[in-house]
Order: C-alpha cells, then sequence, then structure tokens
C-alpha cells in the first residue's frame, strides 16, 4: 500500500501518527519521506482569475497538440535533474 499525505505543520500530532499506525501491520517497515511543498510553490496564493487563465492555455495547448508524453523513468529523470538546479 502506498499513500502520499499533504498536510499542514501544525496537524502534525500523535492522533495523525497513531492513524497512520492503524492503516498498517504491526511490524511492518515503512518509509517516511517528508518535504516542504514550498520547495515547489504548491502554496502560493493565485487568484481564480490567474488559475483560470493557467487552465486555459493548458486546454489550449493540448487541443493544438501540444503535449509531451513521458515514461515514469522519463519522468523520475526529469525531476532529478530539475531538482538540482
Amino acid at each position: 500500500m502506498e499513500t502520499s499525505l499533504r498536510i499542514k505543520v501544525s496537524e502534525l500530532d500523535m492522533d495523525l501518527l497513531n492513524k497512520i499506525k492503524r492503516l498498517f501491520d504491526k511490524d511492518r517497515e515503512l518509509t517516511l519521506t517528508i518535504r516542504s511543498s514550498t520547495d515547489f510553490e504548491l502554496t502560493r496564493s493565485e487568484s481564480k482569475k490567474v488559475y483560470l487563465q493557467r487552465l486555459e492555455k493548458a486546454v489550449k495547448n493540448l487541443e493544438k497538440g501540444n503535449s509531451v508524453t513521458l515514461t515514469e523513468a522519463d519522468l523520475d529523470a526529469l525531476v532529478i535533474e530539475r531538482l538540482k538546479t
């Protein structure tokens, strides 16, 4: 089983940890990766107008055939390369 959670630091507490523990067998090994979303500007504020403009632009690009198809390995390599800069 694999899951991702996006939470605020203020939501980190023992209750959350106990809920995670209940999801898995008692002695199962887990991998926890902690990364700040702000590293990728995922929490930046954006007006509704700007958001809709960005979506419109994406739709127009798709309609024009401007898209990119990547394998999972290609995407992993791209992400790793972008994180280096």
